[in-house]
Formats: structure tokens, sequence, C-alpha cells
């Protein structure tokens, strides 16, 4: 079912780089365009998408960054996520997931810089493991799902993306 409310125009700072983007209830979406002299998928133009699920801590795109082989593929972000009005600040939180078709198995990414994080006291043992939580929640909810055996995802994309991917976003 689609979200009804109008869009809210906010924010969206990771790093120190502040992107225009869009909100809609738990969900939403920003834009940045890729810097000149990186590769882009040939027709994918510069400007990459982004998707926020703001109460599971994740955040979704389809690289225009990824080879022909790999259009339509996902990438997925376990991050922190800091709302202050219309201002959502994302911090990355190391572990990623490459999500592809049904029938081709989703990858899990870059515990080994979680790991060093929680090593080196970039993260707490807390935040360390309220990034595990999210990844299994992640997994669960969306791609795994209980006693799920079936041939498609259970609910990937997510379905609450639906409102946002081909919306406006206006700019700064």
């Amino acid at each position: 079912m689609a979200d009804e409310r109008a869009p809210e125009r906010i924010t969206v700072v990771r790093g120190d780089l502040p992107s225009p983007g869009i909100r809609i209830g738990r969900v939403a979406a920003y834009e940045f365009d890729i810097p000149e002299g990186k590769y882009i998928r040939p027709g994918a133009g510069r400007r990459q998408r982004v998707f926020l699920l703001l109460d599971e801590s994740a955040q979704l795109h389809q690289p225009v960054v990824f080879r022909p082989e790999r259009a339509g593929w996902w990438y997925v972000d376990l991050v922190d996520i800091r709302e202050e009005g219309d201002t959502v600040h994302v911090a990355d939180r190391y572990v990623d997931f490459i999500v592809g078709p049904p029938g081709v198995p989703y990858r899990i990414l870059d515990l080994h810089e979680l790991g060093e994080a929680l090593a080196t006291g970039r993260l707490t043992p807390l935040q360390a493991g309220q990034v595990l939580a999210a990844t299994q929640s992640f997994a669960d909810r969306h791609l795994q799902g209980r006693d799920h055996h079936g041939p498609a995802w259970p609910d990937f994309p997510p379905a609450a993306l639906e409102p946002l991917r081909n919306i406006s976003i206006p700019g700064p």
C-alpha cells in the first residue's frame, strides 16, 4: 500500500556532504552526483539515488558504478541514522550487503571492518552489537524471512521504497 502523505523536503548529511532529499513517513531518499573521472555504467548517468529505511538502520541503492552485468543489483549499507528535524545524518557502520536478483545468493561484506572498528575503539561494544542485530534483522525481514524457501526474496527491494522510487527530489 502506498504512503499517501506528502513528501517532506530534507537534507541528508553523510560525512560532511549534504544532499537534497525527501522523506515520506519512515522512508527517505536523497541524490548526489558521482564525481567526474569515476567509472559510470554506460547509460546510467551520474545521478545516484539512495534510499534510507529510517527505522532499520539501512541505506540502499542500485549503484550506477556497478558493471553492466550487475545493473539492477542493490548495495545495502548498515548505517547509523540520526534525525534532527529536517536534517538526517548518516554514518557508515561497516556491514554491507550486495543483493542481486532472486536465485542469486546475497553477499554480506566487510565484517572484518566491523571487527577492526570494534578492536580499535571506533565503535563501542554496544554499537557493534547494534550493527550485528540490524544485520540479522535486515536479512530476516527482507532476504530470507522466517521459514522462507521460495524463489523470490520475501520483501526485496523493500515495498516501503515504492513511494520514493520515481518521485522528483528538489535541489538545494
